[in-house]
């Protein structure tokens, strides 16, 4: 029994391994959609504040005790609500409170002397003598090098009403003397709400001037009728907010200079002059800072995301159309288009399918590929992009002549898809482990290829581009869509988004051309063809063309049947009368 409670003692004092007793380490994603983005693989080391870092309850503890401030200002002030935007500067110092020491009777008989206390001690229970403080020695000066990293602004409101949609933001600073301007290193964002993703450095020495100035400046021309001028009167540019971050309270603070290595982002309100006291926008960053000495050695950090982005592949099949509306009588030529709008690609078709009617499905089965596709969006510099796919369904003159016709348009989303595709196939290295994502919401209909793999699919309907019903429609006021009686056709799509690296590894042809994952040909009627280089398909295609038409004009044929016979019964009777005497009818 002993020797069994040693074991046992044993093992229990065996230190246990921290997988067997914690489950597997789950990230916080704190975006504002709670999915991962390329901003929050960059920067998820460093922790995000919705307010600044001084107001901050744990972080404002620390930054109060560096310097005692006091705001200085010319003359009476006239707005005390708005006191703020009449400040002209800050003094900082020190402020110490000391409590005269309480002597005997007898000590003073003997000529000893009070001494001042500080009370800060006194409430810790010590007993302090005050002594003239070195400011030089807690608060020794030093060369430093400021690195602001600059995130993005939104919530900005526009420096010019009469131009919402122009805008070219850029970012200046002052640090005393000192100024740091975009323009010299970066182009400018030609955005309202730009998204930068750069980092700014600026030298500075402490204790000295220490409040860095960041101001949001719009810099775009003005436009006289649709020329674009310089402002002579602008000067470099509109000012639309600044914020103040003061650097002493950070360096000289032990916690946030020495023991946070990721520094916390914030986010900072911008003020203008012209508005004092209602913020024009929001500015998120993050400062760091080094000794001089040390900036060789400590790198900066590369928060540029362009670059950061999986390469993605979109497969779009289109495989039948039903319900098409004729635009030339009877039947349609058919042709679809696809197009990623605002991703400078064009529209990408299917072949023509010839003489549609409405009562036949138009027959495709045609394979188109999206390649070369950066999730998220190559730049954010520019104005974020929507993965919106635009079909489009045309009507082709059957010479050529006539431009074609659009029978009906529609906006398909994809930005869910592109998300899940890179939400699960994110740190997966081998095509083997990659997922290909398919539309969310398909039927359980699904098409096959020649190989047998099947591709689930989905029915969409589609209005006319110029109005809810059809083309002669005028009335572009809201008129309350019904899909039911104004859509124009119905189409029938698989969509697909994969990575790079698995779609090289799982091809696939184009169109129904003869290659990997080759789509069955389209079940379609005799279509036209040229008598000489293909006589057989062309006399096809004139029989079929000859039915038609009789079944369209099947009442017309039976009238005029009926009237020949009844044309031939009277001419063959009185020819037989005059030959054979025949009695009269």
């Amino acid at each position: 029994d002993a020797g069994g409670g040693g074991a046992d003692s044993l093992e229990a004092d065996r230190p246990l391994v921290e997988d067997d007793i914690l489950p597997d380490r789950q990230d916080d994603v704190d975006t504002p959609d709670g999915k991962i983005s390329a901003e929050w693989m960059l920067l998820r080391e460093h922790p995000n504040f919705p307010l600044p870092l001084e107001l901050e309850p744990y972080w404002q503890d620390k930054f109060d005790p560096t310097f005692d401030e006091l705001t200085l200002f010319r003359g009476p002030i006239k707005n005390v609500k708005q006191k703020m935007s009449e400040a002209v500067g800050i003094l900082k110092m020190k402020v110490k409170v000391y409590q005269k020491e309480q002597l005997s009777e007898e000590e003073l008989a003997k000529g000893t002397e009070p001494q001042y206390l500080d009370m800060d001690m006194l409430k810790r229970g010590k007993r302090v003598k005050y002594e003239m403080p070195d400011i030089y020695e807690n608060f020794p000066k030093t060369d430093i090098q400021v690195r602001v990293y600059l995130l993005k602004a939104f919530q900005v409101t526009p420096a010019k009403i009469a131009e919402v949609s122009r805008h070219d933001s850029i970012i200046r600073m002052n640090l005393g003397r000192t100024t740091w301007d975009w323009q010299h290193q970066y182009d400018v964002v030609p955005a309202l709400n730009p998204q930068f993703y750069r980092h700014a450095v600026i030298k500075a020495t402490l204790p000295g001037a220490a409040r860095i100035r960041i101001r949001l400046v719009d810099v775009a021309p003005l436009e006289v009728m649709g020329l674009k001028i310089n402002n002579p009167f602008a000067g470099e540019g509109v000012d639309v907010g600044e914020t103040v971050i003061d650097l002493e309270d950070r360096w000289f603070c032990k916690e946030w200079r020495e023991e946070t290595i990721f520094k916390p982002r914030e986010v900072r309100d911008l003020y203008n002059a012209k508005k004092p006291g209602i913020s024009v926008g929001k500015l998120q960053l993050f400062v760091d800072a080094v000794t001089m000495v040390e900036s060789e050695d400590v790198k900066i950090k590369n928060i540029n995301i362009s670059g950061r982005q999986m390469p993605l592949e979109m497969r779009l099949i289109v495989w039948n159309l039903k319900q098409v509306s004729p635009k030339e009588g009877w039947t349609s030529n058919v042709r679809v288009t696809a197009e990623l709008v605002g991703w400078g690609s064009r529209a990408k078709e299917t072949d023509t399918d010839m003489g549609v009617k409405q009562a036949r499905n138009a027959m495709f089965n045609y394979r188109i590929k999206y390649k070369g596709i950066k999730y998220p969006s190559p730049d954010p510099t520019f104005p974020a992009k929507d993965f919106l796919l635009r079909v489009t369904v045309w009507s082709d003159d059957f010479l050529g002549i006539q431009p074609p016709q659009a029978i009906a348009q529609g906006l398909l989303p994809l930005g869910e898809m592109f998300t899940e595709c890179f939400q699960r196939n994110l740190g997966k290295p081998s095509p083997d482990d990659m997922e290909i994502v398919d539309m969310k919401g398909q039927n359980d209909a699904k098409e096959a290829d020649e190989e047998g793999l099947k591709y689930p699919t989905k029915w969409f309907k589609l209005c006319h581009p110029g109005g809810p019903g059809c083309r002669n429609n005028k009335d572009f006021r809201r008129p309350g869509y019904d899909f039911e009686r104004n859509n124009q056709c119905q189409i029938q799509l698989t969509v697909q988004v994969m990575p790079r690296a698995k779609a090289k590894a799982v091809p696939a042809s184009l169109g129904f051309r003869a290659g990997p994952a080759k789509l069955k040909n389209p079940n379609r009627p005799p279509q036209p063809a040229n008598p000489i280089f293909a006589p057989d398909q062309c006399a096809a295609y004139i029989v079929y063309t000859c039915k038609e038409c009789c079944l369209r004009f099947r009442p017309c044929c039976i009238c005029i049947c009926c009237i020949l016979i009844v044309v031939i019964f009277f001419v063959g009777y009185f020819y037989l009368k005059d030959i054979l005497g025949l009695p009269p009818l």
